[in-house]
Parts: structure tokens; sequence; C-alpha cells
């Protein structure tokens, strides 16, 4: 979004449908189109950023727009090349955004991973499962994105090779949890987003936490985009709308617009002032030449019958 904004064109085409959560969501973004001074956010499955969003439509809302884009599962950094100015991301899902030379990235917030479990699993007597427990469990992920249970199951998992059956996502992992298929690792927002009446969690408390990242492209943009993107890093860290960092915000921008109102009615009324006054000196002046005129033409009257001698 460097270039300046083409408010005819669409900002998503229908190639950018497999990158958002949902084809319902595609269909309801669809009919955005690109603007000046707008501000596009992804953010994945399992993000809470109603809060950040909510603060960005308080400060900035009737100045800055801000579009809320759900992506698919791991595409954030293809959102970020196709149509998104910043994005937030899970950096274990995605590791390139750990590119320096190509990203800015900071992390926002870590949380607990939890297994999600049938509510009638053996398991759920536990407040929590230590992945020592989970050993000779069937997990419905790759060994790799569960470093601890991989350690902790390595035996076992070579003595009953198990094949994962195909899934598309997360959500199709959780459908197979709901049939027994197995077990399923994930951060506790995952959890949380796809709750079902039949499933249930609990916090592996060795497992290590996930963060969630937000993440924008290294790039030289235009002062007005530029501001927005450091407007949205300081909402996420907690920046107060009274910093005097970033841009101005709403309540800033309308305090700047009354005080520029004030200043030029001032200066309007300054200059009528100063018309009035030319005009009454005017007036005035008009007034006493004529005075003077007639005062010189009677006295030459009065003085004109008599005769010098």
């Amino acid at each position: 979004m460097t270039e300046q904004a083409d408010a005819t064109r669409p900002l998503l085409h229908p190639k950018h449908e497999e990158l958002l959560a949902d084809p319902q969501v595609f269909e309801r973004l669809s009919a955005y189109r690109q603007q000046e001074n707008q501000l596009v956010v992804g953010f994945v499955p399992g993000m809470m950023p109603g809060k950040w969003f909510g603060r960005w439509h308080e400060r900035f809302g009737q100045i800055r727009s801000l579009v809320e884009m759900p992506l698919s599962e791991k595409n954030g950094l293809r959102a970020l090349d196709e149509f998104a100015t910043m994005v937030l991301l899970r950096p274990e899902h995605e590791p390139e955004s750990a590119d320096k030379d190509r990203y800015h990235r900071i992390e926002l917030y870590r949380e607990k991973q939890v297994v999600v479990m049938p509510t009638d699993h053996v398991l759920t007597v536990l407040n929590e499962v230590p992945v020592a427990e989970l050993a000779e469990e069937f997990l419905l992920q790759e060994p790799q994105t569960a470093p601890e249970w991989a350690e902790a199951s390595a035996e076992y998992r070579q003595q009953n090779p198990q094949k994962l059956p195909q899934m598309r996502h997360t959500k199709d992992a959780i459908e197979l949890v709901a049939a027994g298929i197995g077990l399923l690792i994930v951060p506790l927002s995952v959890a949380r987003i796809y709750h079902r009446k039949d499933l249930t969690h609990r916090v592996v408390p060795d497992a290590a936490e996930t963060s969630v990242a937000l993440v924008w492209k290294r790039q030289v943009r235009e002062d007005v985009e530029e501001a927005m993107v450091q407007d949205f890093v300081g909402i996420c860290r907690g920046r107060t709308a009274s910093s005097d960092r970033g841009s101005d915000s709403k309540q800033t921008a309308l305090e700047k617009k009354r005080k520029e109102k004030e200043i030029a009615q001032r200066k309007r009324r300054a200059a009528n002032a100063r018309r009035e006054l030319a005009d009454k000196k005017a007036r005035n002046a008009r007034k006493n030449g004529n005075a003077r005129q007639h005062a010189a033409q009677k006295a030459k009257s009065k003085s004109g019958g008599k005769k010098r001698r």
C-alpha cells in the first residue's frame, strides 16, 4: 500500500479467498475498496484483537479507516504480500516472520498451551495434563509442532507408528478429536475459538508457551501510512491516547480543529474591526473636510461685501 490508493480498485480479488477465514468472510469484505488513510490489519484464527481494534476506532475512527481481516491459518505473511498493511500471527507457524531484513516483528503476548480431548476422556480427571501423561496418546499433529510431547513419546511412537489422517486445518483436527481419533495440543485461545460441548481442554504445564506477534514489512512508506502503522503499534503496546507519539488521535485532531477554528474566527473579527476603523476614519475625513469647506465659504461670504480702504 505504498502507492497512492485508488478508490475504484477492490481491496480483495478472487485469488485472495483462500487467505480469508472462510467464504462468508470473503464475501462480506470483497466489496471493500482501496482508499487513502486506510489501515488493513489481518489476524489468524485464535487471535483476540478486539480490544486493539476498539481503541483504534475510538481514537482514530473519524479520520483513519481500519479494515479488520480474519485470515485462515498460517497465511499472515501471504496476506502481507497481497493486501494487508500489518498482520497478527503465530511465529511458530510462520517462522519466516523472524527475517529482520524483510519484516518488523514485535511480540504482543504469550499464552499457555492446552490439550483438547473429548469430555469423557480419562485424562479429564486431571486439572492439568503433563506431557508425560500424553506420551502414549495419539496426537493429531506433526511431532515438531509439540516438541516436548515429541521427546516424551519418541519411543512409543517408534514402537506404535500411526499415520496422521488428512487435515486441512485445525478445525478438521478438532472434528477428529470429537470423533475419538486422537488428541490435540493447541494454544488456549485456539481451543476456545473451536469450543464444542462434547470437547474440553486442560493446560499442559510443561509445554512451552506460544506467542502472538504483530508483523509488518520493512519498506519506505508515505508519512501518513507510516504514522498509521506506528499508531497501531502504540495501541497494541498499550500507549494511551494522551501520548505525544504517533499521529493525532480523534480527540486530539478534533481539539486541533476547534483551536484552528477559533484562531480563524479571531483573525476574521480582527480584520473586520480594522475595516470598520478604516471606514470610520474615511467617513470622518469626508465629514471634516466638508465642514472646513463650508466654514471657509461662509467666512468668505461675510467679508466679500466690505471694501478695502
